[in-house]
């Protein structure tokens, strides 16, 4: 397991137990790992995505960063969100990241606080060149984060904007 630590936040990676918690909705389960949960996370878009996760852990036999990470507040320990990264870097050293924070926890810069943490330990890794992300057109949300941290639109299509931060040589 990885841990990040920002002024306010957590960032860890999920391990197999807090998926399996995720997946069966498991308050419980989640609380007896350390964390509390009002029961928002994890959000739709995040549990329809535990499957993909959990067998990528499998297959990595572990975690090396580029998975799933949850977002907690650090005094109180409550998931507020997640972010991470979809899979391994690509040949070229291209990473796509997302992040989700819930509804109740919105609009209190925990988002931009946790992206930039994650941004900030890809570009220590050797095989990161590049992190792309993506959002839909109308999430001004997740416009704003990306904008703020650095991020430059790359391209779009009817549904999707596409999003590019390269390393500074």
């Amino acid at each position: 397991m990885i841990q990040l630590e920002t002024s306010r936040l957590l960032l860890k990676t999920l391990d197999l137990e807090l998926i399996e918690a995720a997946a069966r909705r498991d308050k419980r389960a989640i609380e007896a790992l350390g964390y509390k949960t009002d029961g928002e996370w994890p959000g739709p878009d995040f549990y329809e995505a535990l499957p993909y996760f959990r067998e990528l852990l499998i297959k990595n036999g572990g975690t090396k960063g580029f998975d799933s990470w949850i977002i907690a507040a650090k005094e109180s320990r409550e998931i507020v969100g997640g972010i991470g990264f979809i899979g391994d870097p690509d040949p070229d050293g291209s990473i796509e990241i997302g992040f989700a924070i819930n509804e109740s926890h919105q609009r209190k810069g925990y988002c931009h606080e946790a992206a930039q943490a994650l941004i900030n330990w890809a570009w220590n890794q050797a095989s990161v060149a590049s992190i792309v992300a993506r959002c839909e057109a109308d999430n001004i949300a997740s416009k704003r984060v990306l904008e703020k941290l650095g991020f430059q639109k790359d391209h779009s299509d009817e549904q999707l904007l596409y999003w590019k931060y390269g390393k500074v040589k």
